[in-house]
């Protein structure tokens, strides 16, 4: 216990070391504006819109202290994304504190602990969770997540603790619905501990589930039901998942749905043998070591839901996923590793020697990926080299080089994007507005035309297109396309200029 501080300071060093760059890093166009600057919540933080975030959905997600967090901190110091990458970076660093405690308390050896914590906290899969800002709900609900196991192992006779336990799962929920799984892990920690299933302990587990049903319920309401079973290939994505945290190569922002199903599909074996390893290894540690066997189950009860659904949006699969799982597969090599601790120095140089390697290699993967996440465009161009092809990667990054002025190639991307889905109505509404900007209406006019038919409620379409309509001498074509836009928006004022100018065209 006395040199506990130099140990936390060995962990913490290291890591704020490695992730110190992301300070440096802006916002991305992948959800960090709605997270942030086009957030009401976090701009405009009051008693009201404080009150409001914990009785409404928003962009279907119910994470109302995720909201409330980066609102405090727009409050206190401003709307800047260093702030939020600060206020991430302090959270993973706690979070890596929680694991080292956890470590600690499982494995009953601090040195063991150190260096499974500097593994989880420097592991590549976590880069993406620690900054990227939207995913500020990922770091706060495990920072409550591990706090709430570590209240759970240290439980007392008395409401206490228990209460206490109830408490942080609760606020763990209103950072994200995936804290859903903690009764699961702490039932896992009950057979590790041989606590029997009595009276007691079945009411509290089952009061912990009731509340875990509660906010499933709310999730499943804000997202309209979306996600769908995926048992056909849980165990392709199961393996995808271990993969990913042994042997973390080709990490993305975004693993496309269409391609990374035709490689679990096309490479089955492979797909199939990290899961039956996982299976024996998991068979081998409940007969050997509870300790290893919970570490197992920890993984599996934390990824089980993203390995199960089709996860909401365009990626069948994330790293984010395995920012608490991965701490399981950790622990259980802690756990079959501890006991060499004790042992002479030729026994411990070997494990000792690999574990050095891989930090080192963690550390550096970490380091690249957190350059990933600089900006949009870095963001992007790291995907598009995995996959060259994707339209929304190519969208995005088509619309980060626009908001630089880069009109000339975002060109190039919109064009891609547009080779893909032809009726991608983003995609024919930047290139028709840059088709414009550059002098060439003719061009632009048949882009805003179906860009205007396929989004009718977007006052931009059809003021961009009146304007090029106005620029090929058709004013009274342009008029209806600016009235059009002041119906869809009555409030978007371009609209009434351009309308003004299509009238004194008619009158001339």
């Amino acid at each position: 216990m006395r040199r506990r501080p130099l140990l936390l300071l060995l962990l913490l060093l290291p890591v704020l070391s490695v992730y110190y760059p992301v300070l440096k890093a802006g916002y991305t166009n992948w959800d960090d504006p709605y997270s942030t600057y086009k957030n009401p919540v976090v701009q405009n933080l009051t008693a009201a819109s404080a009150a409001k975030t914990f009785t409404s959905t928003r962009l279907a997600n119910y994470h109302p202290l995720t909201d409330l967090s980066l609102a405090l901190e727009t409050a206190a110091f401003g709307e800047k994304a260093a702030v939020h990458h600060a206020g991430n970076l302090l959270l993973h660093a706690l979070n890596s504190v929680l694991v080292f405690l956890l470590l600690a308390s499982l494995l009953g050896a601090e040195w063991p602990a150190l260096a499974g914590a500097l593994l989880w906290a420097l592991h590549p899969v976590n880069a993406e969770s620690a900054a990227w800002i939207a995913e500020r709900k990922n770091l706060l609900y495990a920072f409550f997540y591990l706090a709430a196991l570590l209240a759970y192992l240290r439980r007392r006779e008395g409401r206490g603790w228990t209460v206490l336990v109830f408490g942080l799962f609760l606020l763990s929920l209103l950072s994200k619905a995936s804290a859903v799984t903690l009764p699961l892990a702490l039932l896992a920690l009950d057979w590790r501990d041989s606590r029997p299933l009595d009276r007691g302990n079945i009411a509290e587990k089952t009061a912990l589930l009731g509340l875990a049903l509660v906010f499933t319920l709310v999730a499943a309401a804000a997202q309209g039901a979306r996600g769908e079973l995926l048992t056909g290939n849980f165990t392709g994505l199961f393996s995808f998942y271990l993969l990913k945290t042994l042997w973390p190569a080709a990490l993305s922002a975004l693993y496309p749905y269409a391609d990374t199903l035709a490689a679990l599909k096309a490479h089955a074996l492979l797909y199939t043998l990290p899961a039956a390893a996982y299976a024996g290894a998991l068979f081998w540690a409940v007969k050997k070591d509870r300790t290893a066997a919970f570490g197992l189950l920890f993984f599996l009860v934390n990824i089980l839901p993203f390995a199960l659904m089709v996860p909401i949006g365009p990626s069948l699969g994330a790293d984010r996923y395995l920012y608490l799982a991965a701490a399981g597969l950790i622990a259980a090599a802690c756990a079959a590793l501890a006991p060499r601790a004790g042992a002479g120095k030729a026994r411990l140089a070997a494990p000792a020697v690999l574990w050095l390697a891989c930090l080192l290699t963690a550390g550096a993967l970490t380091a690249g990926r957190i350059k990933t996440w600089r900006s949009s465009e870095t963001l992007w161009a790291d995907v598009l080299q995995k996959y060259p092809d994707n339209e929304i990667a190519n969208l995005n990054m088509a619309e980060a080089l626009l908001e630089r002025g880069r009109w000339a190639p975002a060109q190039d991307y919109l064009k891609k994007v547009l080779a893909v889905n032809p009726s991608n109505p983003d995609a024919l509404y930047n290139l028709g507005t840059a088709l414009a900007a550059a002098g060439r209406a003719a061009e632009a006019l048949p882009l805003l035309k179906k860009a205007a038919f396929l989004k009718p409620g977007s006052a931009m379409a059809w003021n961009n297109l009146g304007l090029a309509q106005l620029a090929l001498g058709s004013p009274a074509e342009a008029r209806k396309a600016f009235l059009t836009a002041t119906a869809a928006d009555p409030s978007y004022r371009p609209a009434y200029g351009g309308l003004a100018l299509a009238d004194k065209a008619l009158r001339r």
